[in-house]
């Protein structure tokens, strides 16, 4: 069997979920392309979309038919090229048509897990669980007779784990995609120590086919991207509790965030990137790091809110839930006071916050700079002259900065990446920082 073969039946576990639905997105375009190609032109194609319930894969099929529809109207071209011999397809509806129509056709959506039986690719998204997870695996192979690959999701657990706990005798690969997989271009590609060749040539491919970009981490417990993160807010933390002597907990809360956010020049702070993630999932993956490290990566704090019932997180419609902020048309209105659990205007609190930080040096907006062709140059500009602001603004600023810049370093030292460079591209094009943790701007 070809690696190409190995397309035409292919399982998404963990399908209606927010990454696998993304996942099981690009497998269908990949598929639908591939199917109009030679030597596959005519042959069956099929995709198992597997999940728990019927009411999750109506929605996923719903979700799918309308990204595809999307995707065909921006693609019309590359369609027309492809159904270039169908000469009954003459109007660009005609043509968006059948291939949303085909696309559909390989899709079968079910609650068997029975179904990835016969897959020869298996793509798994489910809970970041290494003993559901094995589990599930080594049923699947032990009832498969096609020597099934496996790709899982895991943002955080050992490749080498689940391949020992499922007796895969080497047939699994990290491939951890980002959050949205359909638009983020990162996809974090972790391998065993004796790879098997044929399967990341598929990995490869894909990527390449799919448009992402490729970063390789060795196989430690979070990897890059979870590793950095996890470990920032262990940081985060520790700043926010060290500043409870000068300002109530809301305030130390906004200004952490907003020290992570406007004065470090990214998309968001790092309480409300814990609050997109999910203060549910952050536990979770922290533990599976702790659980498997020599490092201790406990955090109290986090359980505490949990206990709160600050979990935040996202609805079904990718709006944010409640969490560290309360949030309306997208904005954060309203910041949580952890001592009380009652939520205060965050326009209240901000004249304290502003002149606690004492800030001479006007950030510029991660949004104008990532449009921007000066991009490098504004931003050497702003920490040249944060360098030399005496603020404390500007001293918490430089204290993150340097922080994370030896988080980064000790991802390295510590074998989880092969350089400091490979920290830098996941945290670009995952977290969609502009620039590196490991870098020179205070140094």
């Amino acid at each position: 069997m070809s690696h190409l073969d190995r397309f035409r039946n292919i399982s998404v576990l963990g399908a209606a979920g927010k990454m696998g639905s993304g996942i099981l997105l690009l497998n269908v375009l990949h598929s639908a392309k591939l199917m109009h190609h030679s030597p596959y032109i005519g042959e069956t194609f099929v995709i198992n979309a597997i999940d728990q319930s019927f009411e999750r894969l109506q929605g996923l099929m719903d979700y799918l038919k309308v990204q595809l529809l999307k995707w065909a109207e921006k693609n019309i071209v590359e369609l027309r090229k492809i159904y270039v011999n169908r000469a009954h397809l003459i109007d660009n509806k005609d043509i968006i048509e059948a291939f949303v129509f085909e696309a559909m056709s390989m899709v079968k959506p079910t609650i068997n897990t029975e179904a990835a039986y016969h897959s020869s690719l298996i793509f798994e998204a489910i809970i970041e669980d290494e003993n559901i997870k094995a589990e599930l695996f080594k049923n699947i192979n032990e009832h498969n007779a096609h020597q099934p690959y496996f790709l899982t999701n895991t943002s955080a657990i050992p490749i080498k784990i689940l391949n020992e706990k499922a007796g895969l005798d080497g047939r699994i690969i990290g491939c951890h995609f980002y959050n949205p997989p359909a638009v983020q271009k990162l996809i974090e590609v972790v391998e065993l120590e004796n790879p098997i060749p044929e399967l990341t040539k598929i990995v490869q491919g894909l990527a390449k086919h799919m448009d992402k970009l490729i970063v390789p981490a060795n196989d430690i417990a979070g990897f890059i991207g979870n590793g950095f993160f996890m470990r920032e807010i262990i940081y985060a933390i520790n700043l926010y509790e060290s500043l409870l002597g000068e300002l109530s907990p809301a305030e130390a809360l906004l200004t952490v965030d907003k020290v992570s956010h406007e004065l470090l020049l990214r998309p968001m702070g790092i309480f409300q990137l814990m609050g997109y993630v999910g203060v549910d999932v952050c536990s979770l993956i922290m533990n599976v790091m702790d659980r498997h490290l020599d490092e201790e990566l406990k955090c109290r704090f986090l359980n505490d809110l949990l206990d709160k019932g600050v979990r935040g997180g996202q609805n079904a419609d990718g709006t944010q839930r409640d969490g560290f902020f309360k949030y309306h048309k997208a904005k954060a209105i309203e910041v949580i006071d952890l001592e009380s659990s009652q939520y205060i205007n965050i326009n209240e609190l901000m004249p304290k916050i502003e002149a606690f930080l004492a800030m001479k040096t006007k950030p510029y907006s991660w949004s104008q700079l990532s449009r921007s062709k000066y991009k490098e140059k504004h931003i050497q500009e702003f920490f040249d002259r944060l360098k030399e602001e005496e603020s404390k603004g500007a001293q918490l600023a430089k204290d993150y900065l340097s922080a994370m810049k030896s988080i980064a370093q000790q991802l390295h030292s510590n074998g989880i990446c092969d350089s400091t460079d490979h920290v830098n591209d996941v945290m670009k094009n995952g977290f969609y920082y502009l620039y590196g943790p490991v870098n020179n701007f205070i140094d």
